[in-house]
């Protein structure tokens, strides 16, 4: 059976103490330290902060949420750069490439060099052989001009008109080589307009140095051949044809190059104007000619 507690062990208690009753241990404890007493830790961990507002990991001090950017730099206020316009283009612009030509060589450079001198000897020597050669102007006359079967009251207008010419080279040293002559027939009415009526090609002439050649040839108009003369022509020629005489000119298209031993000159083309060529009809007939007391100088045009 236990031993009762014994009286050493057992707590003592204060005198007069009683259930309504304090003990001076109670009394005499000691007051909680204030806030200055506390360390600076002790403070922190205790305030209360303040609720968070907007985005998570934003700061509420505004100059810890940008990067220590240089100076000049683009930065946006947003996470992410502005979108692009909507009008213009989200690629990159490109910066055109310069295209540097590269130095020619020596080879090129001769080349160009060499083609540049003969072109310049080649202007050299055409500028004084035609300086020394001097070629002229051949001469054209008219020795005599005559028109036959001249219709003007069938459906169709028809007549033939004979040519003859004279063909002068003045030159000294080069020969006139008359590849081609074309000539034309045509007839001013009252308003000054020419009319044409026909055309023909004399034949190739040359001409020495010096001397001169006769060509001549026959035009005909109405034929297969040539353009129908308009009704209104052949009234126009009715009325100047009942005085007794009718105007013609001859025009001549002339491709003529000009040779000496050892050179020769560029085919030129000569225009050849014969005007005023009056026809002086016998009576009521259709034959006609032009009275030339002497040849009839033509204008050459080149």
């Amino acid at each position: 059976m236990p031993s009762p507690p014994e009286e050493g062990t057992q707590p003592k208690t204060d005198s007069g103490s009683g259930p309504g009753q304090t003990s001076e241990r109670d009394t005499n404890q000691p007051p909680p330290p204030t806030a200055q007493s506390q360390p600076p830790q002790a403070q922190t961990q205790t305030q209360p902060y303040p609720p968070v507002m907007g985005y998570p990991g934003y700061s509420q001090d505004p100059y810890s949420n940008y990067p220590n950017v240089p100076y000049n730099h683009q930065q946006y206020a947003y996470a992410q750069a502005p979108p692009a316009s909507y009008y213009g283009s989200s690629y990159p612009a490109q910066q055109n490439p310069v295209y540097q030509r590269p130095a020619p060589s020596g080879f090129f450079r001769g080349i160009l060099t060499g083609l540049i001198v003969l072109v310049v000897l080649l202007c050299i020597s055409t500028t004084i052989t035609w300086l020394v050669l001097r070629p002229q102007i051949p001469v054209f006359s008219v020795t005599s001009f005559s028109v036959s079967n001249f219709n003007l009251t069938g459906p169709v207008f028809s007549a033939q008109w004979t040519a003859n010419l004279t063909v002068e080279n003045p030159n000294t040293k080069l020969n006139g080589y008359f590849d081609r002559i074309q000539a034309f027939i045509y007839n001013q009415n009252a308003i000054g307009e020419d009319d044409f009526l026909a055309m023909a090609f004399f034949q190739p002439v040359s001409v020495e140095t010096k001397k001169s050649a006769s060509i001549g040839e026959t035009l005909t108009a109405g034929g297969k051949e040539q353009p129908k003369v308009p009704s209104w022509v052949g009234e126009e020629m009715k009325k100047e044809r009942d005085t007794g005489m009718v105007s013609f000119d001859l025009r001549m298209l002339v491709w003529v190059t000009f040779k000496t031993d050892g050179w020769s000159a560029r085919e030129r083309g000569l225009k050849v104007f014969c005007g005023k060529l009056k026809v002086a009809f016998e009576g009521g007939s259709g034959n006609g000619a032009v009275l030339l007391p002497k040849p009839l100088p033509c204008l050459v045009y080149v």
